[in-house]
């Protein structure tokens, strides 16, 4: 559903098409000259920059992200080796953060996302996804290359590729100051590809939550009550295992991001579910009427054995395994997983609880930091 010219990348988060006026998947072409950061918008490690003036002369890297990404997360630490070996030498990235969910337009989110990756770079809160348009972007990650002239040369979506990235940056650079030269410890890393299955293994597919996209982006509710847009729910529990999306019981509200657990519980009765592969699994879960919400997580009816606890993840004295949700973000639920299929419960105990969505590692694409 992207399109990726001059270098191809092998995967990308697709923006949906409700959230462009033209639909048309397909990014600017190398030799185009670029748009400027045009128009009044919050500004991260910085302040506002034009390419016709202070990044005037520069090689740069606009990266279309989001902090809730796994896919952009996963490519952060390639990018701050480029950033931190090239920023001396003329080159700048600029962090172009384009929304996917609610809480994520809120220009304090974005910076306490920026700060929480570690980013030092220049970030742009493009929450009316004026920026995304002018590059005609359609996904996250989503990366353009812009020479010391102010035009395109490459357009780079999704993970992967830092490698042959970098010896294209190189020679931007190269080109605008003839006498550059690098350090010669400075290795270029080989590109691989990480998704390779057989090398890699299989993973679930990325799973919605929210009605506006879960029954069209892999996230069905296998439950008999269905989507019911704009209504709380109360779910009854679904007796056979679910081949592909999620199952809910309880209580919820049904909202376009997420599904909202609607009532109290001290019997941790309630629940999102979903039958998973993967080496890791990730959560993005937010909160609409709390300041903290305590939520327990069970694998195959279990806590979580201590080597399968993704960071986030620790252990009551009762020796159950749960996640406090203190702000919307990616949480880091499994790790180290094998390869056969698992089944995945978040339990709610209070009303306000978010899960916006679920995604899913490989046993490649563990190299990066999980903060």
């Amino acid at each position: 559903m992207f399109h990726s010219r001059a270098l191809v990348f092998p995967l990308a988060v697709v923006l949906l098409a409700a959230f462009s006026s033209t639909s048309s998947f397909a990014e600017l072409t190398p030799g185009t000259p670029a748009p400027d950061f045009t128009g009044q918008r919050a500004w991260i490690n910085s302040k506002p920059l034009s390419l016709k003036r202070e990044l005037k002369g520069r090689v740069v890297l606009v990266d279309f992200w989001e902090y809730t990404c796994i896919n952009c997360i996963r490519t952060l630490p390639a990018l701050k080796r480029i950033y931190d070996r090239y920023k001396p030498y003329g080159f700048e990235i600029i962090g172009d953060h384009a929304p996917e969910f609610d809480f994520a337009y809120k220009p304090e989110n974005v910076a306490m996302g920026t700060r929480r990756e570690r980013i030092p770079w220049p970030v742009i809160v493009d929450s009316d996804f004026s920026i995304w348009h002018a590059y005609d972007s359609n996904s996250w990650p989503n990366k353009f290359l812009i020479g010391a002239n102010g035009v395109i040369v490459v357009q780079h979506a999704g993970e992967g590729g830092y490698g042959e990235l970098e010896r294209v940056i190189r020679g931007e650079i190269r080109k605008a100051n003839p006498k550059a030269v690098f350090p010669a410890s400075w290795a270029i890393p080989p590109d691989t590809n990480d998704f390779d299955t057989g090398r890699c293994g299989t993973v679930s597919e990325e799973t919605y939550i929210g009605t506006a996209r879960g029954s069209r982006w892999g996230g069905e509710i296998a439950n008999r009550e269905g989507f019911q847009p704009g209504k709380t729910v109360l779910y009854t529990s679904v007796p056979r295992k679910v081949p592909r999306g999620f199952y809910v019981h309880g209580l919820w509200k049904n909202e376009p991001d997420d599904l909202e657990h609607a009532r109290n519980t001290a019997k941790l009765e309630d629940y999102i579910g979903i039958r998973y592969h993967g080496r890791e699994v990730y959560a993005v879960m937010s909160l609409r009427s709390e300041s903290a919400a305590r939520v327990f997580v069970t694998r195959d009816g279990q806590p979580l054995p201590v080597a399968k606890r993704g960071v986030d993840v620790k252990e009551d004295a009762r020796g159950r395994t749960y996640i406090d949700v203190r702000e919307g973000r990616m949480y880091y639920v499994v790790q180290g997983e094998e390869a056969t299929e698992h089944d995945l419960r978040l339990f709610a105990s209070g009303p306000g609880l978010a899960v916006n969505s679920f995604t899913f590692g490989n046993r490649c694409l563990t190299n990066f930091d999980r903060l």
